[in-house]
C-alpha cells in the first residue's frame, strides 16, 4: 500500500498531489464539489468572467510557487494585472497604495483565476462531488467513508487540506487512536476565519476608469474591505461597453448580513457604500451575484509543524490555509513542503 488519499483539491492539495505523485506514489484525491481550486475560484455568468473568492497570485512567493505558475503549469492567459492596488481609510479617503508592494507581481489569468488549479488538475486522480465525512484508523493506515456512508477507499497515508472546522467535524465522527483524536482536534479548533461577502456588480456603461485597479481599506474600519475593477484585468471578462465591481465586505459587515434574507436589499446596500466611496453615481446594475465564504480567512493559524510531527509518524498530515493564512502562493508551498514531510517521515 504506497496509495496516499488527499482530501480537498484547493492549491495546497493540488501542490501536494504532484510533489508525492512526481515521487512515485499513488494519489488519489477526493473533492466534496464539482471543481477544483477551492477560493481560488472563477464563474462565468451572462458574458461577466470573474473571481469571487482569490482576487490574484501575489508574485512574492519562493521559486516553488513562483515556477508552479510560471512554468511548470503555466496557462497560455496568464496575466500579471498592470494597474496598482491603492488604499483608503474609515472615512473613505482614497490615496496611492505602498510602492513596494505594487512592484510585486499580481498574477491572474485572462480566463479567471480558476485557470491555474484547472492546469494542475490534468493528470490528478480526482474524485469529484464525493464528500468524505468520516474516517477509520485500521492496521495499516486509513479507510474513507461518504457521506452515503459508502467505504470509498483504504490507503497507506492521508493528507487533509481544507478549512480547519471542517476537518473537526470529519475527525468527530471518526475512529482513530483517541489520544490522537483529541489532540488534532484541540489543535485547529483554536483556528478561527473571517466570514467574507462578496458582491459583484455588472455596468452599462462602465464605471469611469481609475489610475488603480482595486482599492483595499487599510484600518478595517470601512463596511467595504477591498473593491475592485474585474474588467482590468482583461476587457475580455466584460460584454462590451459593461464594466464590473467587485466588493469583498469587511468581517463585521458580512457578520452582520450573513443571515439577510433579502439579498436584494444587500445588493443595494452595497452599491450605495460604492457609490459613496468612489464618489460617482452609478447606474443600476445590469448584473449581480453574491457569494457567502464562511471559511474565508483565518485570522488564527494553527502550528503545522508540531501537529505534523504528531500525526505523520500515523500517516496522517495537515496543510493548507489553517496554517498559512489565505494566500495562494503560500498554500501551494504549504502543500509542497508537508507532502515532503510525509514522504520521509519528518
Amino acid at each position: 500500500m504506497n496509495s496516499i488519499a488527499i482530501i480537498g483539491t484547493g492549491s495546497s492539495g493540488l501542490a501536494a498531489a504532484h510533489t508525492l505523485q512526481d515521487a512515485g506514489r499513488h494519489v488519489t484525491l477526493f473533492e466534496q464539489s464539482q471543481e477544483v481550486g477551492g477560493r481560488a475560484a472563477t464563474r462565468n455568468r451572462n458574458g461577466f468572467i470573474y473571481d469571487h473568492g482569490a482576487q490574484y497570485i501575489k508574485g512574492e512567493g519562493s521559486s516553488i510557487s513562483t515556477a508552479f505558475i510560471t512554468e511548470r503549469f503555466r496557462a497560455p492567459d496568464l496575466l500579471n494585472i498592470a494597474k496598482p492596488v491603492w488604499i483608503f481609510d474609515r472615512t473613505g479617503y482614497i490615496q496611492e497604495g505602498d510602492p513596494q508592494q505594487n512592484a510585486t507581481p499580481r498574477w491572474n489569468y485572462r480566463s479567471g483565476l480558476t485557470a491555474l488549479a484547472k492546469q494542475m488538475a490534468q493528470g490528478l486522480t480526482i474524485h469529484f462531488n464525493t464528500h468524505i465525512t468520516h474516517l477509520e484508523q485500521i492496521a495499516d493506515g486509513w479507510r474513507l467513508i461518504d457521506n452515503n456512508n459508502r467505504h470509498v477507499g483504504d490507503y497507506k497515508k492521508l493528507l487533509m487540506t481544507m478549512p480547519a472546522p471542517q476537518v473537526v467535524e470529519i475527525l468527530q465522527a471518526s475512529q482513530l487512536i483517541p489520544f490522537l483524536q483529541q489532540s488534532i482536534i484541540n489543535a485547529l479548533k483554536s483556528v478561527d476565519y473571517n466570514p467574507l461577502i462578496s458582491v459583484m456588480l455588472g455596468y452599462r456603461p462602465a464605471p469611469r476608469s481609475r489610475p488603480y485597479y482595486a482599492l483595499v481599506n487599510t484600518d478595517k474600519a470601512h463596511a467595504i474591505s477591498w473593491l475592485a475593477w474585474e474588467h482590468e484585468k482583461d476587457a475580455a471578462r466584460v460584454p462590451t461597453g459593461c464594466g464590473l465591481l467587485i466588493a469583498q465586505m469587511a468581517p463585521h459587515y458580512s457578520r452582520e448580513h450573513w443571515e439577510q434574507a433579502d439579498e436584494q436589499s444587500l445588493l443595494n446596500d452595497v452599491a450605495r457604500l460604492i457609490a459613496a466611496l468612489i464618489d460617482e453615481t452609478l447606474p443600476s446594475p445590469i448584473f449581480t451575484d453574491i457569494q457567502y465564504w464562511r471559511y474565508a480567512l483565518p485570522i488564527t493559524r494553527a502550528d503545522a509543524d508540531a501537529l505534523n510531527r504528531q500525526t505523520i509518524p500515523h500517516g496522517l498530515a495537515f496543510c493548507g490555509d489553517a496554517f498559512v493564512g489565505g494566500r495562494v502562493h503560500l498554500a501551494l508551498e504549504h502543500g509542497v513542503k508537508v507532502a515532503q514531510n510525509l514522504l520521509y517521515g519528518v
